[in-house]
């Protein structure tokens, strides 16, 4: 049976779990927790979940980032799924994909304990967790039997010191980021899924609606509410070719230089496209001409004006802007056919940071938290403060537990867990980044 794949919920992420309709499990004869092979553009396997509510009867499937990168598919591919009785594993060989590895029986024994129960194909991506926003990656290089098997005690797990370089995301793979990643934005992701796939990927229902599309989108909003997160997940989420530039890199001191290495991206864009060009603090190449003092500042805005015009032409690249200073980009440059979607994001309410923080202790062993009452203490906060706030309360139950830092049974580490007065001190300690800047702006008056 096919279905149409979407984004997995922030629960349900790193669990290999695949939400199908429970009248559909019923017709094919599964039961929670049956290993399912999936045949995508490549076959790998997942863990069978009744679907949510909402979803039933539509036909979806719902699996996260990493399944998709193992099936080959993006959100709204098709897949097809079937039950199977998976083997037993005996010998698996991992090889690390992000970092160099010196690998050990006990580092492999800790893997294993991980991956207990674990559905692995051969070239599947396997992440680990090893904390806060940090995570493992590791491609299956060897499988024995060579069929879906599930990994157990009794498996032999040998990690090899070999990398196996994978390009499996466009930005660092530390900073893999899937739109599951992302909590309290789940409107914002839609808008632009929206503009790539009518701009880019279904050029001809523009044709036909007789339409013109936003071939320019700005995201603005307060520093650290998830501007450059989010572009990066669309990076790594779309088969489209990504250039992402910092603003401030583009500025050269010799005449002509600049605006040179502007057309060189667009003119690179055109050539590899479809393409997104993403401008991370666009605001230091587009400021308000009337505010600009000197010639090389304002031929750069003039000359990204000039390149904008020109993407109706081109119509297999879209530009993407990041800026904390709405206020500050050249108003020429947000009109119709230049970046004339803007989208705004704010910082999260109590539900939304209520998310974000699911996402973050995601990776985080932790016991008793009463997340929603977190939620609520945290208001102001955005999600880089978040992320700070469960960071620091990791630290504190590290304290609580282990006097010295030095030479850590990894054992003893496992035990670790952070619990709510973790929280309770940690918020003590963080200090929003809204409140930090009302501070500075009140020092400066």
């Amino acid at each position: 049976m096919r279905f149409i794949v979407k984004q997995a919920k922030k629960r349900d992420i790193g669990r290999n779990i695949v939400r199908i309709d429970p009248t559909t499990m019923e017709v094919l004869d599964m039961q929670t927790g049956d290993v399912i092979r999936i045949f995508g553009y490549k076959e790998s396997a997942g863990i069978a979940y009744p679907s949510y509510p909402q979803d039933n009867g539509l036909g979806i499937v719902r699996i996260d980032s990493r399944l998709r990168t193992n099936t080959g598919t993006s959100i709204d591919d098709s897949i097809e799924i079937l039950k199977i009785d998976p083997k037993n594993a005996r010998d698996i060989v991992l090889a690390p994909t992000s970092v160099q590895i010196r690998t050990n029986p006990r580092f492999e024994s800790f893997l294993k304990r991980k991956l207990i129960n674990y559905p692995v194909s051969i070239n599947d991506i396997i992440n680990v967790s090893i904390g806060i926003k940090r995570e493992l990656l590791f491609k299956v290089i060897r499988l024995d039997p060579n069929d879906i098997c599930v990994i157990t005690k009794k498996t032999t797990l040998h990690v090899s010191e070999n990398m196996h370089n994978e390009n499996i995301y466009k930005f660092d793979s530390y900073e893999a980021v899937s739109y599951e990643d992302i909590g309290g934005l789940d409107d914002e992701i839609q808008k632009i899924r929206e503009n790539l796939e009518l701009s880019i990927q279904q050029p001809s229902v523009v044709k036909h609606l007789g339409i013109e599309t936003s071939r320019g989108i700005l995201l603005t909003g307060p520093s650290g509410c998830g501007k450059t997160l989010l572009a990066n997940a669309i990076a790594n989420e779309t088969d489209l070719n990504f250039i992402a530039i910092n603003g401030p890199e583009i500025m050269e001191r010799l005449y002509g230089e600049s605006e040179k290495k502007l057309r060189q991206i667009f003119n690179e864009a055109e050539k590899k496209g479809p393409s997104i060009i993403f401008i991370d603090k666009i605001d230091t190449i587009a400021l308000k001409i009337k505010d600009i003092k000197g010639e090389m500042e304002r031929r750069v805005v003039s000359e990204l004006a000039i390149l904008m015009d020109g993407l109706y032409k081109l119509r297999n690249v879209i530009v993407i802007g990041e800026t904390s200073r709405l206020e500050d980009i050249e108003e020429s440059l947000l009109r119709p056919g230049r970046f004339d979607e803007i989208i705004e994001i704010k910082p999260p309410n109590v539900n939304q940071r209520y998310e974000i923080l699911l996402i973050h202790t995601r990776k985080l062993p932790h016991k008793d938290l009463d997340l929603k009452m977190i939620a609520e203490k945290t208001d102001g906060y955005v999600g880089a403060d978040i992320y700070g706030l469960c960071r620091k309360a990791a630290m504190h139950a590290l304290k609580r537990k282990i006097s010295k830092i030095d030479n850590i049974d990894p054992e003893l580490l496992e035990q670790i867990e952070v619990e709510q007065e973790d929280f309770d001190e940690a918020l003590k300690e963080i200090i929003p980044l809204s409140k930090k800047v009302e501070k500075e702006s009140n020092d400066q008056k």
